[in-house]
Parts: C-alpha cells; sequence; structure tokens
C-alpha cells in the first residue's frame, strides 16, 4: 500500500498505479506503473474491475482495478509516499484507506468476476455505491483512445501534465488569489468553475504543483491562454517557456487561427518562444468588465 504524500487523497493508504500514456492498455500501463512505484517487474497483472468516481476532490474520471503476485517483499520506494506491506484485512476495514477500497477490496479478494463499481461524493462523503457489470466491450489489453487533454512530459524532476486530476486547487487558488496582479481576492468557487471550463496545465515537482496556466477555447477557431503563473522558488528553470511550448503544441494541433493573452510583464517571454506579436488596431477589439469581486 501506498501511503499518499500529495494529493488526491492525501495522507490516506491507498493501491499504486498512475495514468495511462499514449498508446498503452490499462494492462501495459498498470505493468508499468508498478515498475515504476515498487521496482517489481510483473508480467501479467489479473484484470479485477473498473473504478469511476463523480464528486470527488478531483473531476470525474475512471481507473482500472488490477492484482498481482510479486516474488518477494523488498520494494522500491517512490516521491510519491510512504509504501509498506499491510494486512489484508487491516486495508479492507480500516479508514485509514481510501474508503471506496473498502468497498470493492473485498469483493476482488473473494474472487468475483470483474465489475464496475461507481463512487458518488458529496461536500467531501461518499454518498452512494453503484456496482454494475462490465461496460460492454471493455478490454483491458486494448489501448485507451489517445486524449490529448491528459498528455504528459516529464523533464528532469518536473512533470508538465493536462490531467485535471492532477491540479492542486489550494496551490492555484494561493498564486492566483493571493499572489497575482491580475485577479487578487478572486473567489475560490470563480476559480474552481474557470478550471472546469478550461483546457488546464500544471507543472508538478515531486508530485508538488509548481506551475499552472489555463487556455478558454472553443478549440476551433480561438484560444486565450490565462492566469499564468510559476512557484517563485522554481522560477529560471525554463517552466514559464514549458507552459507556453505546450499551450501552443495544443493550439497547433486543432489548427486555431487565433490565440491570445494579456499581460503586464511577460511581453519578450511570449514574443521570443511563442511568436506572439501585439495587437496592431486596438480600436478593432472591445471589451465589458464588470468587477463582481473586490480587487485590490
Amino acid at each position: 500500500m501506498l501511503h499518499r504524500r500529495y494529493p488526491p487523497n492525501q495522507g490516506l493508504w491507498n493501491g499504486v498505479g498512475g495514468h495511462i500514456e499514449p498508446g498503452e492498455s490499462p494492462r501495459q500501463a498498470m505493468i508499468r506503473e508498478i515498475a515504476e512505484e515498487t521496482g517489481y517487474q510483473i508480467d501479467h497483472p489479473q484484470f479485477a474491475g473498473l473504478l469511476s468516481w463523480e464528486g470527488y476532490e478531483v473531476p470525474p474520471g475512471a481507473l482500472a482495478i488490477f492484482t498481482a503476485r510479486v516474488p518477494h517483499k523488498n520494494f522500491i520506494n517512490n516521491h510519491e509516499g510512504e509504501l509498506a506491506w499491510k494486512p489484508r484485512d487491516w486495508v479492507c476495514t480500516s479508514p485509514e484507506v481510501v474508503d471506496n477500497i473498502l468497498v470493492f477490496l473485498p469483493l476482488v479478494f473473494a474472487d468475483e468476476p470483474p465489475r464496475h463499481y461507481h463512487f458518488i461524493y458529496q461536500d467531501g462523503k461518499r454518498i452512494e455505491d453503484i456496482i454494475t457489470p462490465l461496460p460492454e466491450g471493455f478490454n483491458p489489453d486494448l489501448p485507451i483512445p489517445f486524449d490529448s487533454e491528459r498528455w504528459e512530459e516529464q523533464r528532469g524532476d518536473y512533470l508538465l501534465s493536462f490531467d485535471k486530476e492532477r491540479l492542486q486547487l489550494d496551490r492555484i487558488e494561493d498564486f492566483i488569489a493571493r499572489q497575482s496582479y491580475w485577479a487578487k481576492n478572486r473567489p475560490l468557487e470563480v476559480i474552481k468553475t474557470s478550471i472546469q471550463h478550461s483546457v488546464c496545465l500544471g507543472i508538478y515537482h515531486h508530485g508538488r504543483q509548481v506551475g499552472f496556466a489555463r487556455m478558454v477555447t472553443d478549440q476551433s477557431t480561438f484560444a486565450w491562454l490565462a492566469d499564468v503563473f510559476v512557484d517563485k522558488a522554481h522560477r529560471n528553470q525554463g517552466l514559464g517557456k514549458w507552459l507556453l511550448e505546450a499551450s501552443i503544441r495544443f493550439v497547433d494541433q486543432r489548427k486555431i487561427r487565433r490565440m491570445v493573452l494579456i499581460t503586464k510583464d511577460a511581453q519578450s517571454l511570449y514574443e521570443t518562444y511563442g511568436d506572439f506579436t501585439p495587437v496592431d488596431d486596438s480600436n478593432t477589439w472591445l471589451q465589458r468588465v464588470r468587477l463582481y469581486w473586490e480587487q485590490e
């Protein structure tokens, strides 16, 4: 079991695993993640079901459940948290374990056939468990269609990801509402809604979010890059340039004609690395502004 050091499920015990890379099947992803997180080389983990959720601390999503036997108990630790062997009965009953595990794992251990476990949360509490047969045609050995909004790239100790499930709202709120010059005192609910309706990028250092940007876009003709930040302790390492490059790649893949942004102090960054130019005739651009919260 992994005692998670970072959100989601921070401070709770969870199984090991991670994200499916483009072109991978769920089983291939599990084999890779087990090797990366524990050092174990597993040939054929056993598919045990699907888990999905809504209303949780991360956006709605799903994952595949696998079990595997290992040749010994000597694992390799990782930066995501503490690894430890735990008794089976404890894992199935302890309040220190992610709560949905207490529902599906006893059924998995009882050799029940793979099922779809769906969990509904409200205000941080699990309010409904729905157990149904697997979706028709689901095959854990078929690659998952590539979702560009979950694309990820690793550079040294840093990870850039489009996956909203990784976003750490407390870190985003701290910078935007408390440190930025353009959105001082922006309410948390506004920040949540803006994330929900945007394409978002995050940069993470050993699991902790240190960078963010979002795009408001119809994914066809127009994109607005906004709320770009890099943590002060991690600046001057090219992370802002990386956020910009990834944003432009997303836009260019969709052949979006116009991409815009507003900046008071980073013109050279966007002009040099993003090929942005000032608006030639500002008289053609109009705006309507309403202040719905107090801004310093």
